[in-house]
C-alpha cells in the first residue's frame, strides 16, 4: 500500500502551543511510502517524528526541494544519521554555485551547528538531483518553480499513484500551465498555500502563493486529493479551521494538511 504522511507542514519557521496542536508547528517535511521505498521530502522540523520502517530497513532517499532554513532544520538530529547501519541518499539541485553537500554545510556545519552531516554515524551520499531519475521503481520528475533563490517541484510515479509536491512556488499566470501539466492527473497534490487572498497583496514577492491558488491548481490539474502545506506560522488552528469550509466547496478532497496525517493514495 502506497502512503504519504505529513510529518510537517508549518512554513517559515516552527510552532509550538495549543493554538498549533492540530496542523501542526513542525516545518516541512513528508514521508512518501512507495513500492517498497522511503521517499523524504524537505528536512524541516518534522524530520525528527521520522518513525522506525517496520520491515527493519534502514535505508531512505531524501530530496530537498530547496535549502532555505526552514527545510533543513530537521536533518542534524535526523533519527537516521544516529544509526551507523542507516543510509540516506541527499538529493537537490545546484544553486549559486553550490552543490547538495555545500549548501547544506553552510547550515549545518561550525560556527552554526557541531558537525557536519559527513561526521555523523550513517552512511550519507549527496549528490545532484537530476531532471529525472528513479529510485527503485519509483520514477521521480521536476520542474523548476518561482520563489527566491530557485526551487524544485518533484513529482513521484509508483504505476498508477503519483504525488505532485509544489511547494514555495509562487503561482503565477506566466507558470500555472506548465505546473498544471507537470501535477496532471496526479493522486495527491501538496501545494504551498501560505496566504489567504486578503494577505497576499502585501506579500506577493515573499515565493509562495494563496489557499485559493492551490485550489485552482488542484482542478486544473484533475488532482484526486489537495492537501494545502507551508501554513504561515501566525495561521492557528482555529484560522485554517475557519477557511477549511471554503477549500470543501471548491473541491470534494481538498483541506489543509494536518501533523502526521496519513494519506492512502
Amino acid at each position: 500500500m502506497d502512503t504519504v504522511t505529513i510529518l510537517g507542514a508549518r512554513g517559515s519557521v516552527p510552532r509550538a502551543g495549543a493554538d498549533f496542536a492540530k496542523y501542526g508547528g513542525n516545518t516541512t517535511c513528508i514521508l512518501a511510502q512507495l513500492g517498497g521505498e522511503t521517499i523524504i521530502l524537505d528536512a524541516g522540523t518534522g524530520l525528527m517524528e521520522l518513525p522506525s520502517p517496520g520491515d527493519g530497513s534502514k535505508r531512505a532517499s531524501l530530496l530537498l526541494t530547496h535549502a532555505h532554513v526552514d527545510h533543513l532544520l530537521g536533518l542534524p538530529l535526523c533519527p537516521l544519521l544516529m544509526d551507523s547501519a542507516s543510509r540516506l541518499d541527499i538529493y537537490s539541485k545546484s544553486r549559486n554555485g553550490l552543490d547538495t553537500e555545500a549548501q547544506i554545510n553552510l547550515l549545518i556545519s561550525p560556527p552554526l551547528w557541531p558537525v557536519r552531516v559527513s561526521q555523523l554515524p550513517a552512511d550519507v551520499l549527496m549528490m545532484e538531483m537530476p531532471m529525472s531519475f528513479s529510485i527503485g521503481p519509483v520514477s521521480v520528475e521536476t520542474i523548476e518553480g518561482i520563489h527566491p533563490g530557485g526551487v524544485t517541484l518533484i513529482k513521484l510515479i509508483h504505476g498508477d499513484r503519483s504525488v505532485a509536491f509544489v511547494t514555495d512556488c509562487t503561482l503565477t499566470d506566466a507558470i500555472m500551465p506548465t505546473v498544471t501539466e507537470f501535477a496532471r492527473g496526479c493522486s495527491l497534490l501538496l501545494c504551498d498555500g501560505q496566504y489567504s487572498d486578503e494577505e497576499w497583496e502585501s506579500r506577493r514577492s515573499f515565493g509562495h502563493s494563496t489557499w485559493s491558488r492551490a485550489v485552482q491548481l488542484g482542478l486544473a490539474c484533475g488532482a484526486e486529493k489537495v492537501r494545502i502545506v507551508h501554513h504561515d506560522p501566525t495561521h492557528t488552528d482555529r484560522m485554517l479551521d475557519a477557511a477549511a469550509g471554503r477549500l470543501a466547496a471548491e473541491h470534494s478532497d481538498c483541506s489543509f494538511a494536518m501533523a502526521m496525517e496519513e494519506i492512502i493514495l
